[in-house]
């Protein structure tokens, strides 16, 4: 039985972890990275021609912080517009709350988080504006902010993500009382043995 929970909770942990870990990292080809931010010029945007063969593009975005912890309490750090076509593709706060640790130097103290921010389903040939502004979140020292833009890229069904992690629960659930029911067995024929001990 602890085997079986074993995978149901590995089966978990690719559904729920490796599968949207693979959408960002490894699905599509990378088109560029595009900084917009730097600590020394300020926030500044980027214009990228994209081409409609190019969708969907996935847009990922990289912040490289000295010192301290990222914010997880929901707080957005920065927010992120991408406008093309005369109309707006994509708005969305970051929290980097489910960021990924991409990077990290001992020796300066720096990390780079990298944070999905989206999915642009369909593009038309043209220019597409992408900037960047700072959120509601003030305490955090940033170096550096880069975009990351993915063509060909796989969507991530939340529902898969969702089931994943429903599988760890159950796995570990699973485990837990598989574990507590082997031990009550080990006790229960300890006990029969002792017993049998006295009887003789």
């Amino acid at each position: 039985m602890r085997v079986l929970f074993l995978l149901v909770f590995a089966a978990g942990a690719v559904l729920g972890i490796g599968y949207p870990w693979a959408a960002l990292h490894l699905t599509g080809h990378e088109l560029g990275t595009y900084r917009v931010y730097e600590r020394a010029t300020g926030y500044k945007p980027v214009e990228v021609a994209l081409s409609a063969s190019e969708a969907p593009l996935r847009v990922a975005v990289d912040l490289r912080i000295v010192g301290g912890t990222r914010q997880i309490d929901g707080h957005s750090i920065l927010s992120l517009t991408v406008t093309g076509d005369g109309r707006s593709m994509l708005a969305v706060p970051l929290t980097f709350a489910e960021a990924t640790l991409e990077d990290k130097s001992a020796e300066t103290n720096e990390r780079i988080y990298r944070d999905d921010a989206g999915l642009i389903p369909a593009l038309q040939n043209g220019i597409y504006t992408f900037s960047v502004q700072p959120g509601e979140e003030t305490g955090i020292y940033i170096q550096s902010v880069d975009i990351i833009l993915r063509a060909d890229a796989f969507a991530v069904y939340e529902v898969v993500r969702t089931g994943g992690f429903l599988l760890m629960a159950a796995g570990i659930t699973g485990l837990i009382f598989a574990m507590i029911r082997h031990r009550r067995m080990r006790w229960r024929q300890s006990g029969a043995q002792l017993r049998e001990l006295d009887e003789n």
